[in-house]
């Protein structure tokens, strides 16, 4: 039928912008200014020369972010690659980001994100290769499997990872203080947000979620004509 013919189109155009949508960034990685201040009036308190309180720059400082295929092959790119500290107050009485190296931490590769992108594009090609329900049924199931795994790895997966990532990459006394941050100061002070690209994914998957349910619906039964027409 046309109309099942449509939605099969409109699922398959869905899953094409979602791959597409994997260039986009999906993540970003940022420094709470929050707990750095935190950090340095701890310090205050066995160095009293480092009592002045910095001023506060906000909920977070973004460092890095990552696209749907760096997630997939393991890399980061980095905003802020070196920070700057020639400039305003002195660094004993500023927030500063975790010093950072001019090379990305070694974060791991993201086996959602790959079988998500897996998924999604051998429900593509389900969709060509069968014809009918039999296609619905097969893109509609894909794409439901591919947004519960992209989810469990952004939500659940990546966060900790990239933490820990770079805590590990932490170099040391390259901060301009005598102490720098311990790896587990790093993971406490750096967050993993969500941002827009990996939400335009979601929305591409429900609608061809939504599009494929349209199209196992059978077309409704025209009237029969009157018996005396």
């Amino acid at each position: 039928m046309a109309g099942s013919s449509l939605f099969a189109n409109l699922a398959r155009a869905a899953k094409v912008l979602a791959l597409l949508l994997f260039f986009l960034p999906w993540v970003t990685v940022s420094c709470s200014t929050e707990a750095l201040e935190q950090m340095q009036r701890e310090a205050a308190q066995s160095a009293p020369q480092l009592a002045m309180r910095p001023p506060s720059l906000g909920a977070g400082i973004p460092i890095a972010d990552a696209s749907g295929l760096n997630m997939a092959l393991g890399h980061v790119r980095m905003l802020l690659p070196n920070m700057p500290t020639d400039t305003g107050p002195p660094p004993a009485s500023r927030t500063e980001a975790p010093p950072t190296s001019s090379q990305p931490p070694t974060v791991p590769i993201e086996i959602g994100v790959i079988a998500g992108a897996a998924l999604i594009l051998l429900a593509l090609l389900a969709s060509f290769l069968l014809k009918g329900t039999a296609g619905a049924i097969a893109g509609l199931g894909g794409s439901v499997l591919a947004l519960g795994a992209l989810c469990y790895s952004v939500f659940v997966s990546y966060p900790p990872a990239v933490r820990a990532a770079f805590a590990a990459h932490n170099p040391s006394g390259t901060g301009g203080s005598e102490r720098a941050p311990t790896p587990d100061q790093i993971a406490q002070i750096l967050g993993v947000k969500t941002a827009a690209g990996f939400w335009l994914v979601l929305v591409a998957l429900a609608l061809a979620i939504l599009f494929n349910a349209l199209a196992l619906r059978k077309p409704g039964t025209a009237a029969t004509p009157s018996a005396g027409t």
